[in-house]
């Protein structure tokens, strides 16, 4: 008789929190922003990016800084870029750097342009015979240019006006680097 009652508990808690789990994946769908997978390979970003991320962007074009010998586009001490400039709809080179407590993982960059909630890759993979949008790239490596981290990359945005770069190493959410696209 005390198996059967502890049987019954157990369905019954596993209900219960597999409801749970369900209504938590529901919220978190909610806050979940419209993607155009149309642009990459890769249907889906591999990150969660949370509306309050949006939310909370500054749209002020990104300072420039000095590491090094080169002039970069992003934060001070945490993450930035060479600065080159952006062009609509031509992909260039770009190399990030970071510094202090790097997260494990690859780079990922979602782009928002200014006025849209609509998240694009921004990442580019090029070869001789064609060019493709990419969600994540590498992890990063070594130091350079005053870094702690590097990494090289290509990016490409498809259209004038100001986006956000949301820079993710793994999981984690590094911050935001807002450019202008001419």
């Amino acid at each position: 008789m005390k198996f059967a009652k502890y049987i019954i508990l157990s369905l019954m808690l596993s209900m219960l929190f597999g409801c749970n789990d369900s209504n938590e994946a529901e919220e978190s769908n909610n806050n979940s922003l419209p993607v155009d997978s149309s642009m990459a390979d890769e249907k889906e970003p591999p990150v969660d990016v949370d509306r309050k991320v949006i939310q909370n962007i500054d749209w002020e074009v990104s300072e420039t800084f000095n590491s090094g010998s080169y002039v970069m586009r992003g934060l001070p001490e945490k993450v930035a870029f060479i600065d080159k400039p952006f062009k609509e709809n031509i992909g260039n080179k770009y190399m990030w750097h970071f510094w202090g407590d790097i997260p494990d993982g690859k780079l990922t960059v979602l782009a928002i342009k200014e006025g849209s909630n609509e998240i694009v890759p921004a990442l580019i993979v090029s070869s001789s015979e064609d060019e493709r949008y990419v969600w994540t790239s590498d992890s990063p490596a070594g130091p350079n240019n005053g870094a702690d981290a590097h990494l090289p990359s290509n990016m490409k945005l498809n259209e004038k006006g100001k986006w956000a770069l949301l820079v993710y190493l793994g999981e984690n959410h590094v911050d935001n680097i807002v450019v202008e696209v001419n």
